[in-house]
């Protein structure tokens, strides 16, 4: 056990010496007959209990005060795994994700239902990597920064819903923006996971340049692309027109390829629920390097406890002069 304010130990001392200076002073009185006679009275218990009591309580609430000032605290030193990742994940929200042609065991579902359902199985399962989460449309947004806090992630993975960044399927920017987030982070594992069913239809920045940055940075991106091609997309707007079944949404084979290759990553095709299920978990050998050891302190706080017993002290000195205890001149 440690304290933060050992200097807080002082306060007895001061506290005694406050007292010995107020009974050393003269007291004013008005004068009154004597009263010594009384003195020969028996005293009762009451009476006789009165000084022990009040100065046991007081006693306890001073030495309560004090350890509770003191911030008593039990440090506990958790080292870190070696072995972590820094990952950010970017998702395509486009219009096309909402086409239902994502083979499951319990039938078809939406690919952005699929995408969601997978992700976020593996971020919870990523119990000591750092995990951020970028999404994409027509523009990017940063939805979390690289965090430790995988329930944090997992439930915005969980809110991700078609359309959200606009119609368009922006994947450089996307790209980009991940990387700007992982340029200056620690540690050499870092690593984008790219999920899209789309071409690159907006945006300022092309795939290849992104990846190409992402070569400069070391930064691995692993491209991965779902559909089927043909996808019912239902009356759902798509670049202005209503898109009706059996519309084509198909992604860009060739470039999710050259992303992955130029960058040190690998592509994936997933056309079902189980295939993308695969694809994480062959990403997860491929992710894995050695990290720096790292140690993190966890702080139990104590003075709650002391500064419980200090007040109950202090009430039962004011209830005990006010009742059982009670002063009578």
């Amino acid at each position: 056990m440690t304290f933060s304010f050992p200097i807080a130990f002082a306060l007895p001392i001061l506290y005694l010496a406050a007292r010995l200076l107020r009974r050393g002073g003269k007291p004013s009185a008005i004068a009154f007959p004597s009263a010594s006679f009384l003195r020969t009275l028996p005293r009762s218990l009451r009476l006789r209990l009165r000084g022990p009591v009040f100065l046991g309580l007081e006693v306890v609430c001073i030495i309560s005060l004090t350890l509770a000032a003191a911030r008593p605290q039990v440090v506990t030193t958790i080292e870190q795994p070696r072995k972590s990742r820094n990952i950010m994940f970017v998702i395509d929200t486009s219009n096309s994700m909402s086409a239902e042609d994502f083979p499951t065991s319990m039938g078809r579902t939406s690919r952005m239902e699929g995408v969601k359902t997978v992700v976020a199985e593996y971020v919870k399962s990523r119990h000591h990597d750092r995990i951020g989460l970028v999404v994409f449309g027509n523009t990017s947004y940063l939805q979390s920064p690289l965090t430790s806090d995988t329930s944090l992630v997992e439930r915005l993975v969980q809110a991700l819903q078609p359309r959200m960044a606009g119609d368009g399927t922006a994947i450089g920017d996307g790209l980009g923006l991940a990387l700007k987030r992982l340029r200056n982070v620690d540690g050499s594992s870092k690593a984008i996971i790219l999920i899209t069913d789309g071409v690159n239809t907006a945006g300022q920045i092309t795939p290849l340049r992104a990846a190409e940055v992402a070569k400069d940075l070391g930064v691995q991106v692993h491209t991965i692309g779902i559909g089927s091609g043909q996808a019912p997309l239902g009356n759902l707007p798509l670049g202005g027109i209503f898109a009706g079944p059996g519309q084509i949404a198909d992604f860009d084979e060739t470039t999710l390829r050259q992303v992955a290759q130029l960058t040190g990553g690998v592509y994936f095709n997933a056309t079902s629920l189980e295939g993308l299920q695969d694809v994480y978990r062959q990403i997860d050998k491929l992710a894995e390097t050695e990290g720096q050891d790292r140690e993190r302190s966890l702080v139990e706080e104590l003075f709650p406890p002391f500064s419980l017993v200090a007040l109950i002290a202090l009430l039962a000195a004011i209830t005990l002069s006010a009742t059982v205890l009670r002063r009578i001149p």
